[in-house]
């Protein structure tokens, strides 16, 4: 089969409702028209996850959670690139567009994560636009399960991934899922690249991303792999991933997910 010439995919976060893969769908086509005008697998994923912070039915940006506060959201998102770029932040409040700040990271920063209120001044100094939250759709929604939106994409060259979550509804005030940590939420190489949702916890303690990733490489194809990843938890885990490589791609979820996929080969 021919590989790519181009492909990104794009989720709405594990337990989200399928019906609504207009969201996702919306996202991979913002993330599919940059790089049909050149614009790079980074710059799809970043943007097109920008297109589901701002879609409130999803637990990310305009559609975050409360902390266990019922007055704060605190944010985490990150990016990563086959070329081995990373940038993340994590617990910044009531921001709108998160995966900005973490692409900014990426690019001009030499750390990999900013957590906190340094994510502000850091966005000062670089003169990175912050654009502020003013409520929650989803934080009075406790039956809604959904968590973290994200994208893979590939331009012909390199591979890139993009998460952005509101986090656990209630959760304690500080903390931190697997989005920021590299290996965990996502990861980016060679032979593909890999985004995760759903418990945080249990994704981080499996470094998960990376796992699946290191099956890639061993030629193991994206839908095998996308099978046994759920495998590795225990039922009552949440788990959702999307899978892209050269030529294939996948995407399975314990409890349901909207996504959606744009593919041209060569």
């Amino acid at each position: 089969m021919p590989d790519f010439q181009r492909a990104i995919l794009t989720h709405g976060g594990a337990g989200s409702d399928p019906k609504d893969f207009d969201g996702p769908r919306s996202a991979a086509n913002r993330g599919m028209d940059l790089m049909a005008n050149g614009g790079t697998a980074l710059t799809a994923v970043v943007d097109a996850v920008k297109v589901l912070e701002d879609d409130p039915r999803f637990n990310a940006g305009s559609g975050s959670k409360w902390r266990i506060d019922r007055r704060t959201m605190q944010l985490d998102a990150s990016c990563m690139t086959s070329s081995n770029e990373f940038g993340a932040v994590a617990c910044v409040e009531n921001i709108k567009n998160p995966i900005e700040l973490a692409s900014g990271v990426l690019r001009y920063s030499p750390h990999i994560l900013i957590v906190g209120d340094g994510v502000r001044i850091f966005a000062e100094e670089h003169h990175i636009p912050v654009s502020g939250l003013n409520g929650s759709c989803q934080a009075d929604s406790p039956g809604t399960s959904c968590d973290t939106v994200g994208a893979v994409a590939f331009d012909g060259t390199t591979f890139a991934a993009a998460l952005s979550s509101g986090g656990l509804e209630k959760s304690a005030m500080g903390r931190v899922g697997d989005v920021p940590l590299p290996g965990c939420g996502l990861f980016c190489g060679a032979s593909g690249a890999v985004a995760c949702t759903g418990d945080g916890e249990f994704i981080a303690l499996k470094l998960l991303a990376n796992k699946v990733y290191t099956w890639l490489e061993s030629s193991m194809g994206p839908d095998e792999a996308a099978q046994k990843a759920i495998t590795l938890f225990d039922r009552h885990v949440d788990i959702g991933i999307i899978i892209l490589t050269r030529n294939g791609f996948a995407s399975n979820a314990r409890n349901g997910m909207a996504w959606s996929h744009i593919t041209e080969r060569k």
